[in-house]
């Protein structure tokens, strides 16, 4: 018979390629702490009720069906004042926050006039235009003490219970500097080679690529911790906000669970010495 004839063709429909994401923004705010629930992204250590504090938050955008910006917004990340030079390289700052104090962070004029002068500083000093100043005193920052809290604290002070992280600045400027350039320079190295550094180092080689470039340039710039001297199984942990050291615990391989340490015992920082950094 006569042959069938073809069937029209027919296009396949183009693949529209997923709309190009956007490059992330970055805003930077201040404010009194409103409780002492949330932990510093930096050290982990609580931040205190009105304490002065920062949020780094990064929003990533792309271009909806009609145009419009549809925005992505992370989680605020705070930080205790100290902690916030080391959150990033002073070149990133630079990139990143191209104005001064005021118009780059938000809330800055919600702080008391007196402590604007000192968060311009630190803003400076995040750029790497400056020395790190003390954290300001958070005593009456919101609306001054209650009768209650201004006896506690007379109370403290004359007991001389008073936080020394209150009084004394955990690190000086040149550590800090050091712990910053140190930062840059592990930024380009990868995760495999910075977990070998680290473990050379006897020092946990786990975790995000940030948190092992936060590790090796605190470690290179201060040194290395020592060994809990009360369970002699894991390195301590030194805490930014406090000054203090402390034990994070271990796992014990013979009853297969992880254990607690209340190291490093009655040793005072200044017996606790660290040892130097072995590697580049």
């Amino acid at each position: 018979g006569a042959p069938h004839p073809l069937p029209p063709r027919t296009r396949a429909p183009r693949r529209l390629s997923p709309p190009s994401a956007m490059p992330a923004s970055f805003t930077l705010e201040v404010e009194y702490a409103k409780s002492a629930r949330a932990a510093c992204k930096q050290c982990k250590a609580k931040i205190d009720k009105d304490e002065v504090r920062f949020g780094l938050k990064a929003s990533a955008g792309d271009e909806g069906e009609e145009g419009s910006r549809n925005h992505v917004m992370e989680a605020v990340k705070w930080h205790h004042f100290a902690c916030l030079p080391r959150a990033k390289g002073a070149a990133w700052f630079k990139k990143h926050f191209c104005d001064a104090a005021p118009e780059a962070v938000q809330g800055f004029a919600a702080l008391k006039e007196e402590h604007r002068p000192v968060v311009e500083a630190l803003f400076k000093a995040c750029r790497g235009e400056g020395a790190v100043p003390e954290p300001p005193e958070v005593g009456a920052a919101v609306g001054g003490d209650t009768p209650a809290k201004a006896s506690k604290r007379k109370k403290g002070a004359e007991t001389g219970d008073e936080p020394a992280a209150k009084k004394v600045a955990v690190l000086s400027p040149e550590q800090t500097a050091a712990i910053a350039k140190a930062k840059e320079e592990f930024s380009s190295k990868s995760i495999v080679a910075l977990g070998a550094l680290l473990q050379a180092n006897g020092l946990p080689k786990t975790g995000r690529k940030d948190e092992l470039v936060e590790r090796c340039a605190e470690c290179k710039a201060l040194g290395v911790p020592p060994t809990c001297p009360r369970c002699e199984k894991v390195k301590l942990k030194f805490s930014l906000a406090s000054g203090k050291f402390s034990c994070p615990g271990f796992f014990d391989s013979e009853d297969k669970a992880f254990k607690r340490c209340k190291g490093p015992g009655d040793d005072t920082p200044a017996e606790l010495k660290r040892t130097p950094w072995e590697g580049p």
